[in-house]
């Protein structure tokens, strides 16, 4: 899947992906400094994505959210959480997180991270004509 189309925006700036991986599980996606992490725990119901239609968008909940900043994790809660059924192989997963004081965590000694996280929003397509075996990944140089 071209990486043009999928987006990871911290605070306003694409910081790029350099890499996605998707497994039957989790959703692992890195931006092109490799500083930030987003790890999705899906636990989807498989069945439910693959019966929507093309062009339909479903909410959907997952059990954790993490943001990691140089491998340090925040549990963080979105505003905003669909997948979208793009054509009959590709998929949308589209997230969208607005800070508050009660949809952010962080699990470290600081208690923060090295800037305030106030918005990140997270785009990416997945064709399922690219699995191999039980999972997916895409990894992008440019």
């Amino acid at each position: 899947m071209k990486n043009k189309i999928n987006k990871l925006i911290l605070n306003g700036n694409d910081i790029g992906i350099s890499k996605i991986e998707l497994n039957r599980d989790n959703l692992l996606i890195t931006d092109k400094s490799c500083k930030y992490c987003l790890s999705i725990n899906l636990h989807y119901n498989w069945k439910d994505i693959n019966r929507i239609k093309v062009g339909e968008k479903k909410t959907s909940i997952s059990n954790e959210y993490c943001l990691s900043e140089n491998n340090e994790p925040a549990l963080i809660w979105p505003s905003s959480c669909y997948v979208e059924k793009v054509n009959d192989n590709t998929i949308c997963f589209f997230l969208e997180f607005n800070k508050s004081d009660d949809n952010i965590t962080y699990m470290n000694k600081r208690g923060f991270f090295d800037i305030e996280i106030n918005y990140l929003k997270v785009k990416v397509y997945i064709n399922y004509e690219d699995a191999k075996g039980n999972s997916i990944v895409y990894t992008y140089d440019d």
